[in-house]
């Protein structure tokens, strides 16, 4: 009998006619195979956007300085300052020629921004700064100086403004009234007071208005119920306790009620004439002279 020429499949191989077993291939490519030069090709067209842009920007930089800052038309030749008390203008000037800007250097050889930030940063006593630059040689640099309401402590030379902001001030102290804390002050440049010390801060800011009619030397803050003012009147200094509605707030309701208490302290100190030395008028609607 004839034998078939053609052999026996085993799975993905075979035996032959001779009884070999050889391997059989399957021809055709796999979908991961075919997918593989699609993905090389998105690849190489982010690489290529990537670079394009690179290139772009290294342009613009290039540009940049060609027309700014290597541009001797932009040198400047006038610095206009707008001082403050402190910082005068010579200690401006020599902080800006620290950093490099002085008559001569390019107007566009630093950013605005970070100069701006830089100064804030290092000068805590400057509230604010303004650099404007004025085409093609001019450079305007302004700033306004944080007002100190109180000196922190009777020793040292920390301060406060209206906003709670501590700085340091080497200069006027004794102009300040100062506000008492239990021990030394622990507070540092760049802090912002908060509790009594915030209420002590609202109680200056009303009375530093000529027309409440009082002048606070001194506020202690180391009771946690009132402050003790201490009131410069014709007979001496004297002391009054306040407390008000949410001291410390600072709320239309908190500063009115604190308005209200004050111009009746006001008019009992006035007109005592026992020579008592403290006020009570941490009772709403009276005074008491103790």
């Amino acid at each position: 009998m004839r034998k078939s020429s053609r052999g026996h499949h085993i799975g993905n191989h075979y035996r032959d006619s001779s009884g070999a077993v050889r391997l059989q291939v399957r021809g055709g490519t796999s979908r991961r195979r075919q997918e593989h030069p699609v993905w090389a090709g998105i690849v190489l067209a982010v690489v290529a956007l990537l670079v394009a842009v690179a290139v772009g920007y290294a342009g613009v930089l290039l540009a940049g300085n060609a027309l700014f800052r290597e541009n001797p038309r932009f040198a400047i030749e006038k610095i206009e300052i707008q001082a403050g008390a402190v910082k005068t203008e010579p200690i401006i000037r020599e902080y800006l020629q620290y950093v490099g800007i002085e008559v001569g250097a390019n107007l566009f050889s630093f950013q605005i921004g970070a100069l701006r930030d830089l100064y804030l940063e290092r000068n805590p006593l400057v509230h604010a700064v303004r650099v404007e630059r004025v085409l093609p040689d001019t450079l305007r640099f302004a700033v306004w100086e944080r007002e100190p309401l109180a000196r922190l402590g009777q020793r040292g030379t920390l301060v406060v403004d209206r906003e709670g902001y501590v700085f340091r001030l080497r200069q006027g102290l004794h102009r300040l009234p100062v506000i008492i804390e239990q021990g030394e002050t622990g507070w540092s440049p760049g802090d912002t007071v908060f509790g009594m010390l915030a209420a002590a801060l609202e109680v200056l800011d009303v009375c530093d208005d000529p027309r409440v009619g009082l002048r606070i030397m001194g506020v202690d803050v180391r009771n946690a119920e009132y402050l003790l003012i201490h009131v410069l009147t014709t007979d001496g200094i004297k002391e009054a306790r306040l407390s008000w509605l949410d001291m410390g707030a600072n709320t239309e309701a908190s500063r009115s009620d604190l308005l209200l208490r004050l111009g009746r302290l006001r008019q009992v100190a006035q007109q005592d004439r026992t020579g008592r030395s403290l006020f009570d008028a941490t009772i709403p609607g009276r005074i008491y002279v103790r």
